[in-house]
């Protein structure tokens, strides 16, 4: 994997990371239709831990195929091990345990302090990634795409279920967190870097969740299955790889956005396999957060 650039020396957009940043939206779009089947045939915890061992197994496994290194020396195993902290294994269980007690909209507007929070985060702790104007103006557009997808009603709830929307925000930061993380790790293969974090998360969650769980592990079938396999193959080991190569390339602001498309393609996803309807609400909101990343990411003229 390329080193991340220089401060500074992000330079222009090209079409591949528009592409990335798409990709990896339209795949965790996904993710919340599949947990909803999911959730049918097995307990959230156990699915997500189930997840998180599949999306191991599927990492080390294309390692070895690849004979790809991991990364060496122990700060870099203590980067990945915080990494799968905040990156999967904590925002896992809380926004899990989050969003059984609030509205989808209104965890959808929670999951949307990410990108401000990256902004933020991203000012301090990434040179070359400075809290600028246009930026601030671009995640705000973005901020309001995610208003008008769920509706302005979804904000009058804000007050209510103060722990559960509290665990939902704070997983929206740890997720901030770790993609400056990301951009700070030592130089490494990408698929190494990848399959220990996971890994870590692995070990870090799946004993904790089947402890909450009662130890007990779902019986084995096609329908109760596929969903956490899905979850943990694609939406987590191939997602992950897409984000990492995404921010050896773009600044961490940039990939913020996707967290805005996430519920915009999950609408689309749902219109697709589910036959729901795809309201013009949904239409402006994508226009909005499309406008947002133009205007956060456009090149001022000289």
């Amino acid at each position: 994997m390329a080193d991340a650039p220089a401060p500074g020396t992000y330079g222009q957009i090209l079409p591949r990371h528009v592409i990335l940043l798409i990709s990896l939206a339209m795949i965790w779009g996904t993710s919340f239709l599949v947990i909803k089947i999911g959730v049918q045939y097995m307990p959230a915890l156990p699915l997500t831990a189930i997840r998180l061992i599949a999306a191991a197994l599927a990492m080390v496994i294309f390692a070895a195929l690849t004979r790809t290194r991991y990364p060496r020396g122990s700060v870099a195993w203590a980067y990945c091990f915080v990494l799968a902290f905040f990156g999967n294994s904590l925002p896992f269980f809380l926004i899990t345990w989050g969003v059984d007690g609030i509205a989808s909209g209104r965890a959808a507007i929670l999951m949307a302090v990410m990108p401000l929070a990256t902004l933020l985060l991203a000012h301090f702790f990434t040179p070359g990634d400075r809290l600028k104007p246009q930026k601030l103006l671009g995640i705000l557009l973005g901020f309001a795409g995610i208003v008008v997808l769920v509706g302005p009603a979804a904000l009058k709830g804000l007050g209510g279920s103060l722990l559960h929307q509290l665990a939902v925000a704070s997983g929206a930061v740890c997720y901030a967190i770790s993609v400056i993380i990301v951009q700070r790790m030592p130089p490494a293969p990408l698929i190494g870097r990848a399959a220990l974090m996971l890994v870590f998360a692995a070990l870090q969650l799946a004993p904790i969740a089947f402890w909450l769980s009662g130890w007990t592990i779902p019986e084995f079938s096609f329908e109760g299955w596929w969903s956490p396999l899905y979850l943990g193959v694609l939406s987590t080991a191939l997602a992950t790889l897409i984000l990492f190569k995404l921010l050896s390339e773009r600044e961490a602001s940039f990939v913020a956005f996707q967290n805005y498309l996430v519920p915009v393609f999950g609408v689309f996803w749902g219109a697709l396999l589910l036959n729901e309807d795809v309201s013009l609400q949904a239409v402006a909101a994508l226009a909005l957060i499309l406008s947002g990343i133009y205007v956060a990411n456009r090149r001022r003229s000289e």
